[in-house]
This record gives C-alpha cells, sequence and structure tokens, in this order.
C-alpha cells in the first residue's frame, strides 16, 4: 500500500485519512484494472493473429486443405522417414506418412534403422553396423539380419544387397534370397553404382578417388574418369555425372563404357569433404527433360538446373537444399536447417509440405504404384 502524501505541515483528522486513503486505495485499482485489461487485449490479439497465421500457413504449405487442378495432378506416393531421439546415443524410430500430409504413422519405435532404403516389399536400414530388413506392413516389427557387422554404406539392387565392409571398405554382396554372402576383389570403394550389367565404383587412392568400371562380380575393373577426382557419383541412362574436385568441384560427365569425359559447364555441386555419407550423389542432383538439377554451393545451396544442349543455367528452388529426391515430376527436398519434407512439382510448379516432422532422412517409395488423391481421404493407410 502506498503512504499518503501530506503537504509539509499539514494535520488531518482520522475521518479525513481513512476518507483519503479510500480514494487512493480506488485509484491504484482503477489504473491496475486498465493496465490488466490493456494486456488481457493484447494477448487476445495476439493469440488470434498467431493462429491466424498458423492456418494460412497450413493451407498454403500441405495441400490436404486445398482442392485445385495441381493438387487433383499431383501423385501422392508414400514417404518414409526417419526420427530420432533426443539422448547421447541416438535412438532412431521408423515412421511414414502420404505425401499429401494423410496417414502419418509411426511403423517402428527405436527401430534402430537409418541409412533406409526400399524396394517393392522391404524396407532396408543399417543398424549397430549391421543389415537388416523389415517387410512393409508387417506389423509385428520383426527385422530379418542380413549382414551381422562392419556394414559401412550399402545398395540393393536386382536381388542383391552390395555392401562396403570394413576398415579397408571391401565390396560384398549378399543373395538377398539365400543370405549367402560374396566377396568381390574390389577395396577402397566409397561410392557405388550397379545397373543390369556393371558395377560403377568411386575408390579411394589416398591422393584422389577414381571411378572405375567392373562386371557384377567386381572383375575386369578398367578406370573410366581419366585424372579426375571423383566425389558424388549419380547415374542417367548411359551416363554418369559426377564432382570432379580436381577441377573446382565443378560437374562433369562420362558415358558408361568411358568415353566423352566432359565438364557440363561452369556449374559446382555438392562434394565431399574428406568422408563420403552417401552410397552416391542422387540426394544432390539428377537428370530430367535433358535438364541437370543440381544443389549449388556457390549460390547458398539453392537448386538449380543446367540445359544440356545450349547450357543455359537458372534457378529452380530458391532455398537452401540440404538433401532431396526426385519421383516422377516430382522434387522431394528437406530445407536446410528446417524440419520436415516438401515438394515440387516440375511441371505444374505445385509446392506443398508433406510433414513438420524433425526428421533425420527421408525417402520416397517410387517402387509403389502412386496413389490419386479423392478429396480430403483421412483413411488411406500406408502403401
Amino acid at each position: 500500500m502506498q503512504r499518503l502524501e501530506l503537504r509539509p505541515g499539514e494535520k488531518i483528522t482520522r475521518k479525513e485519512y481513512l476518507k483519503r486513503k479510500k480514494k487512493q486505495a480506488k485509484s491504484i485499482r482503477k489504473k491496475r484494472s486498465k493496465i490488466t485489461y490493456i494486456i488481457i487485449v493484447f494477448l487476445a490479439l495476439l493469440s488470434i493473429y498467431i493462429c491466424a497465421q498458423f492456418y494460412v500457413y497450413s493451407k498454403t504449405n500441405n495441400f490436404k486443405y486445398v482442392d485445385n487442378e495441381d493438387v487433383k495432378a499431383q501423385q501422392v506416393y508414400n514417404v518414409y522417414y526417419v526420427t530420432e531421439g533426443y539422448t547421447y546415443d541416438p535412438v532412431y524410430s521408423l515412421n511414414s506418412i502420404r505425401s499429401d500430409g494423410f496417414s502419418d504413422d509411426r511403423i517402428f519405435e527405436n527401430s534402430g534403422l537409418h541409412e533406409i532404403s526400399l524396394d517393392e516389399n522391404y524396407i532396408y536400414g543399417l543398424k549397430l553396423g549391421g543389415l537388416f530388413r523389415l517387410k512393409k506392413n508387417d506389423s509385428s516389427n520383426t527385422l530379418d539380419q542380413l549382414v551381422e557387422k562392419d556394414v559401412n554404406k550399402y545398395l540393393v539392387k536386382n536381388n542383391r544387397a552390395y555392401i562396403i565392409c570394413g576398415t579397408d571398405n571391401r565390396l560384398r554382396y549378399v543373395n538377398l534370397e539365400t543370405k549367402e554372402i560374396v566377396e568381390t576383389p574390389l577395396t577402397g570403394v566409397v561410392e557405388l553404382i550397379v545397373d543390369d550389367s556393371n558395377i560403377y565404383a568411386a575408390v579411394d587412392e589416398k591422393t584422389k578417388k577414381t571411378l572405375y568400371k567392373a562386371d557384377l562380380e567386381g572383375n575386369n575393373k578398367t578406370s573410366i574418369s581419366g585424372d579426375s577426382n571423383v566425389s558424388y557419383i549419380m547415374e542417367n541412362g548411359d551416363t554418369i555425372y559426377f564432382i570432379n574436385k580436381q577441377d573446382s568441384n565443378k560437374i562433369y560427365s562420362v558415358k558408361k563404357d568411358g568415353t566423352s569425359l566432359q565438364k557440363i559447364g561452369d556449374i559446382t555441386g555438392v562434394s565431399d569433404k574428406g568422408n563420403i555419407k552417401e552410397i552416391d550423389g542422387s540426394k544432390y542432383m539428377f537428370v530430367s527433360d535433358n535438364y541437370l538439377y543440381y544443389v549449388n554451393v556457390n549460390e547458398q545451396n539453392t537448386l538449380w538446373r543446367i540445359n544440356l544442349d545450349d547450357k543455359t543455367n537458372e534457378k529452380v528452388l530458391s532455398m537452401p537444399i540440404e538433401i532431396l529426391q526426385f519421383v516422377g515430376k516430382t522434387i522431394f527436398y528437406k530445407i536446410k536447417g528446417e524440419m520436415g519434407v516438401c515438394l515440387y512439382n516440375l511441371d505444374t510448379r505445385f509446392m506443398s509440405q508433406t510433414t513438420n516432422r524433425k526428421l533425420k532422412e527421408f525417402v520416397v517409395d517410387e517402387n509403389a504404384a502412386p496413389k490419386e488423391i479423392v478429396g480430403n481421404d483421412k483413411s488411406a493407410g500406408r502403401t
């Protein structure tokens, strides 16, 4: 309670004192009431603004809230993603969501799987150095162990799981029917592409990484990259694209038969900094309709494309891209430093956010037939 202010030498009766104190208290309550009212109004307006902005953001970034021709034309895929627990030793959980934002499901709590990939029937991943697979739509969550330990990277192709193992990065493969493990003569392998006839392996030779072609057993090894220092290889048809660290990380290409080694243009892509985490470079570049799309490290990791004929170069997406996957006519991507997975259709330029969850990695199931959107169907399940 504030003291009553009196003039110097002023004397008042007790009755007058109490009268003034009552008036003073009433004035204080009135001021406090006014301030409280202003605060309540401010907080109410702020809440309304936040809710409105969240609603607008949701409508803009998740196409389950909108209905137009671009949405109707957008194919819907199943997206698998890995979330990371907040512990000293990360605990990974496996999740899935439709690319239209519906059916966001936790598939396997604390599965431990990471570096996931897919084929028609299984989800593959590494766990504690071993290679495992999980059958899609298997509610029992039974992990099938393919390799016990020492797997650094892997690639599933043509009923084989090619595995890069141990301190010498030896290339082996696992027969996915019999689980027999076969050793190849290739060592030092850091990246791998496999087609129906050959293996294409980037091999670390200490001073540089060289791209070799070999048969499917790893024999008859031949260099096809010349003097290039190879990083992040990616295939399209009969051509392999890669980053040449020997030439300031410019993007090069070479035919699979070793001919037509050339620089694509004065463009720079994502290269390794001594340790290549991925099995190849497909998370950073792809080819569609005679354009090479690539993450441009000289332009804040935004997405660009170059015409492979006339070499015209232009920006496609202005946000910094961390990783991407191209499926059909749609780019799925994670923005650097942000949560969630977004998509962008090259034909319609339709953009949307698939999920806003914090995730470590994602992979789109391009093995399953895409689904059409039917209204706002929330009952659709996983692929």
